[in-house]
Order: C-alpha cells, then structure tokens, then sequence
C-alpha cells in the first residue's frame, strides 16, 4: 500500500474517532514509521487517542485485506505517568512519545508528551543502566558461561544477540538518546559516543550474522562483558552491591 492510501484510512480512522467519542478526545496523532516518514509498503498505521479524564488504557488492533491498525487510547495522565518512566527499554520505547505526528492536537498536549519524555532527571537514567548492566547483561554473561561449560553451543548466537540488543539499550540511555525504530537499533548506536570496548566488535557480528563460530562468538561476548564493566567504573556506576545481602524493606 502506498502513503497516499494509507493517509487516507488514517484520516477515516481519526474522524470516526472524533465522532465517536467527541469532546473526551484531546488529541490524535501517528506514531511509528508513518509519523516519521519512514514506512515501507507493508508497514502497519499506528495511532495514538488522548482521552480527557483519568485512568484509561485499551487499544484496537485489525487487520483489513492489505493493511493492518492500531489505534491505543490512553486517557492523558496514563500517558503522561508512561513517558515520564525511565526503564531499560527507554531507548527503543519512548520515541514512540516523542515523534507523534499530531493529527488533532488543539491544545498542544503532544509538546507536553515529548517534553516529559526529554525532562527525566540524570539519576533515573543511571538506575535504569544499572538495571541492563545486573538485570540484563549480568544475566546473560552468566548463561553464556554455563553454555559453554555445557556444550550448549547452539544458545551463543541468541545470547550474543541479546547482548547486542541490550549493549545499544546502555549506550542509548548513556547519551539519553532514543533510537527511530527496533531495525535501526544496531546500526544507530554505532553513531553514539562513549561505547563500552568490545561493544562495537559484537554489534558489527551480530548484524552481519556472523555467529557460527562458537569460540569466536564466546570471546566476543565475554570481551563486551569485560568494557562493560570497566565502563561502569569510569563512570562511577555501582553494579555490586556493598553488602552481601542487602537490606530489603518490607512494603
């Protein structure tokens, strides 16, 4: 399907929207590939509905011959409480909150979206690094030995993708940059500064598929590993805890 025909729907879709529901909507907008201009032939429309009230969050998804939707309603303080979360997808997720292509946006409310987005303080940022480096990498790097020590070979190629993955989630949140789009991923964090050593050499294998040699995909994990956690201490980023067990408060 091309733009033209596709801009046509989503401007069908909006006006059911704004007969249905009336005065409740604050604003639609585009999100995704069709709001930046980026969309391939077989890409889906992707909108956003902003009701006025609290507490709200549904969403419609269909297919239709040659074309898919999905158009989410939020009421505005969801929306607004999800922008403002700083997690360690943010990189991938939030773009979505801040490249709204406005379609009916009377009283600006997406310039407030993108704003929250963009206002997070620097230690919401350094918490959500500590959650890819324990969370995620710790994690991984962990399995990854006790594949090896198993004989488990076919596993490296996932964990070194997954490695990758969450290696340009840090570097992301590092620079508090978000990525276009999940194909991109990749390919854009090799243009941010101030990446881990061994990253780039494990970006570079994993987006050119290169993960059949078990030793070599091994290597190049544990060596993305071991930036990553001299890295962390450049920057004073704590990821061991200075007790052994620490204090867990009851809630």
């Amino acid at each position: 399907m091309d733009r033209a025909s596709r801009v046509a729907l989503v401007r069908e879709i909006a006006d059911r929207v704004l007969t249905l529901y009336g005065e409740r909507i604050l604003a639609i907008g585009l999100y995704g590939s069709m709001a930046r201009g980026t969309e391939g032939p077989y890409s889906d429309i992707e909108m956003l509905c902003v009701l006025r009230g609290t507490g709200e969050e549904y969403s419609y998804e269909w297919s239709h011959g040659s074309w898919k939707a999905e158009v989410d309603f939020y009421s505005q303080d969801v929306l607004l409480r999800k922008a403002a979360e700083v997690d360690v997808d943010w990189p991938l997720t939030h773009g979505a909150y801040c490249d709204v292509l406005a379609l009916y946006d009377p009283e600006l409310f997406f310039a407030k979206l993108r704003d929250t987005v963009l206002s997070q303080t620097q230690e919401r940022f350094i918490t959500a690094i500590r959650g890819v480096i324990v969370g995620e990498l710790y994690e991984l790097i962990g399995k990854l030995r006790n594949a090896r020590h198993n004989r488990h070979t076919a596993y490296l190629p996932e964990l070194a993708l997954n490695m990758a993955k969450y290696g340009a989630f840090l570097v992301g949140l590092a620079n508090r940059r978000y990525y276009s789009n999940s194909t991109r991923v990749l390919e854009e964090s090799l243009t941010l500064p101030g990446r881990p050593a061994g990253y780039d050499a494990l970006c570079r294998m994993a987006m050119k598929g290169e993960l059949s040699d078990p030793d070599r995909v091994a290597e190049t994990c544990e060596a993305f590993w071991f930036g990553v956690e001299q890295w962390a201490t450049e920057r004073n980023i704590r990821i061991e805890e200075q007790r052994k067990i620490p204090i867990l408060n009851y809630r």
